[in-house]
């Protein structure tokens, strides 16, 4: 009997044991998830499509991987753009989603996720070193200070653009429509107050969309900015080279290419612009709406 009860004890320490395991495992998973969805087959799938505003069903994103990227729902149909702006023919409508810049010429877009934070400042200067534009998407948590609100109108005076990224990393997918224009209108309406300039650009966390997600973006007056390039910098920090051959292998023209203000994204930055210009690309910033001539 006392056998039994030991042996029984021992049982449920180990099973204890192997469930901490698999938190621990679940919670390294998703403190570094990856993009819910790659953008080359996703711009491909609804680059001509429109849909009323009334929402579809969502389907839910997939992990991408290099044989087969998932195909998301229809955006709405675009907003007319507003009449206090004229757009020149680059701009995309506002409640579109894009993953490149229509250009004849060879451009390409750097864009940074999830600052402003330690490495920003870092990622500007060599930008500016290199007379270089870039996008940043902001998570409006992390604007918090006077300094931050500094840098931002020093970045905007240098020609680099700002969007949102939600006020704290929130997955937007499977969200209703009205929950999904109020954490994209707050943290739209957050960070422009502290930057003191408008918002064009919206990127979602993850690349987690849905229908509503599009619809959400019409109604804000967003640009749904994606990519088709994605460095994996986020994953694989110690392999530079695997970041490299990642976007020298999927640049193209108009390409937006995906990066995170990360300490290694810093360090290689000087050898991905030196790459880009190799390659015969300018890299310029995402375009935005000029303000419309008074009559």
């Amino acid at each position: 009997m006392e056998n039994d009860r030991r042996r029984r004890q021992r049982n449920r320490i180990w099973l204890a044991l192997l469930l901490l395991g698999v938190i621990i495992q679940v919670n390294l998973i998703f403190s570094e998830s990856p993009p819910a969805q790659s953008a080359t087959a996703l711009l491909n799938s609804i680059s001509d499509k429109e849909t009323s505003d009334t929402p579809e069903k969502s389907k839910p994103p997939q992990q991408p991987n290099s044989a087969q990227k998932p195909d998301p729902s229809a955006p709405a149909k675009p907003a007319k753009p507003s009449t206090n702006t004229a757009s020149s023919p680059d701009v995309p409508a506002v409640g579109k989603m894009i993953a490149k810049i229509p250009t004849s010429k060879p451009t390409v877009y750097l864009t940074f996720d999830d600052g402003p934070g330690k490495y920003t400042k870092d990622i500007v200067a060599i930008l500016d070193e290199h007379d270089v534009k870039g996008g940043f998407f902001w998570i409006g948590q992390n604007v918090k200070t006077e300094r931050d609100s500094k840098l931002a109108r020093q970045m905007l005076a240098n020609g680099h653009i700002i969007g949102t990224h939600t006020m704290y990393h929130e997955k937007l997918w499977k969200k209703p429509k009205d929950v999904q224009i109020q954490i994209i209108r707050t943290s739209t309406e957050y960070i422009s107050q502290k930057i003191g300039a408008p918002i064009y650009y919206f990127r979602p966390p993850y690349g987690a969309v849905d229908q509503n997600t599009l619809l959400a973006s019409k109604e804000t007056n967003q640009i749904l900015a994606y990519w088709n390039v994605d460095s994996l910098d986020w994953k694989y920090g110690d392999k530079p080279d695997l970041i490299m051959n990642n976007i020298a292998r999927e640049v193209k023209p108009g390409s937006i290419i995906l990066m995170h203000e990360k300490e290694h994204t810093v360090q290689l930055l000087p050898k991905i612009i030196k790459l880009l210009k190799d390659k015969g690309y300018g890299i310029a910033p995402l375009p935005t709406p000029k303000p419309a001539k008074k009559a």
